[in-house]
Parts: structure tokens; C-alpha cells; sequence
């Protein structure tokens, strides 16, 4: 079986220090939510209309070079808000619809499942802390244009969702290894540093 390496990239401020011109360019890019803002290559995931209106808002959805992909999560929240999807992003359905739909474990699963199933796939996780600290997201200091208005009370208990998600990808045998210095990934999944990607 193919190997393959890919980079999932969160939206924690980890994104800012990262070198996208120095990483392997055999590494393939899983984005996830606006990610797009610092890279635009390969796969962006998202789960909510919030992003896709964005895109639209910012005239960058015609425009990106990224494959768009996203889950049967995406078709409920457009119904629930009369909002038509546009065919450019693929939407395959989830294997587990009871389970908490949070957009990087679920963009690893698909990935794995149905875009590259024929490939053993290690995933290297890079801006995904869960936890709570200003500036939470890598545009909160910047001039990014962004609908999200979240704060702590609304992601923390989706981070202990999120990080029991990760767990039973880890159980299911899914390769996962954290490129984060500081997240509570580090405690279920081997930790490298993200230069280790870099290219010599």
C-alpha cells in the first residue's frame, strides 16, 4: 500500500509560526475551516456555512486552488438555514452520524475513508492545542475578515469532544502524530517537533 504524508492544519496561532515554504513538498495539506488564509493548497475541509460565506464574501471561492470537501454535517446546516451549497465542494456522508461532528477529526476520517482510502496515511496535526487562550485563532491579530464571534464558554466543552474524538481514532488505529508543542494532544499521540517536515 502507497504512503503518504499529511499535514491537518487547525486554526490555533501555531499556524503563524509555521514555514509553509520550507515543508517537504511531498506532505500533503488537509486544511480545516480557514486555514485557507494562510495556505492554499491540496484539501480544505470545513463543516459550517459560515466558512463557505466567507469564501463567497471574500471573492475567494471561485479563485482557490484547494480541493473543497466536507461532510453530510454541511448538508444539515445549510437545510436549517435555507442556504444552497454550491457543487464545488464534494460532501460524502460520515460513517458515524452520533458522533460529535468537529471538523479535523472528521476531515481525517474522510480523508482516510473515501479520498485516499487506497493509501496508509500518517497525519500530522499542527494548530490544534485544545485549549482555551488569547489570541485563540492565528487571525485574531491580524486584518482576516471572519464571522466567528466564539469565546471560551462556547469551545471549551467542544474541545473535550473534540479530544474524545481523537481517542477513538487512536483506538480504530488511525496514525496520528502531533506537530504541536503545547497541546493535550501530546498525551494520547507521539509529539514531533513540525521542522521534522521541513525539507533539508
Amino acid at each position: 500500500m502507497h504512503k503518504l504524508k499529511v499535514l491537518v492544519l487547525g486554526n490555533d496561532p501555531q499556524l503563524n509560526d509555521i514555514d509553509f515554504s520550507r515543508l517537504d513538498p511531498s506532505i500533503i495539506i488537509l486544511g480545516i475551516n480557514r486555514s485557507w488564509q494562510k495556505i492554499d493548497k491540496d484539501f480544505l475541509f470545513f463543516n459550517d456555512t459560515e466558512i463557505a460565506k466567507e469564501l463567497i464574501s471574500q471573492n475567494r471561492f471561485d479563485t482557490l486552488k484547494s480541493t473543497l470537501i466536507s461532510s453530510d454535517w454541511l448538508q444539515f446546516q445549510s437545510r436549517k438555514s435555507k442556504w444552497t451549497i454550491p457543487n464545488k465542494i464534494q460532501i460524502f456522508d460520515r460513517k458515524d452520524k452520533s458522533r460529535f461532528p468537529d471538523s479535523v477529526t472528521c476531515a481525517i476520517e474522510l480523508f482516510s475513508n473515501k479520498i485516499k482510502k487506497e493509501y496508509s496515511i500518517v497525519f500530522y496535526i499542527a494548530g490544534v492545542s485544545l485549549i482555551w487562550k488569547e489570541p485563540s485563532h492565528f487571525w485574531k491579530d491580524s486584518d482576516i475578515e471572519c464571522l466567528n464571534t466564539h469565546d471560551s464558554s462556547w469551545y471549551e466543552p467542544r474541545f473535550n469532544k473534540i479530544l474524545d474524538n481523537f481517542k477513538r481514532l487512536k483506538s480504530l488505529g488511525y496514525s496520528i502524530i502531533s506537530v504541536h508543542p503545547e497541546s493535550r494532544l501530546n498525551k494520547v499521540f507521539t509529539t514531533i517537533d513540525i521542522e521534522s517536515l521541513y525539507r533539508d
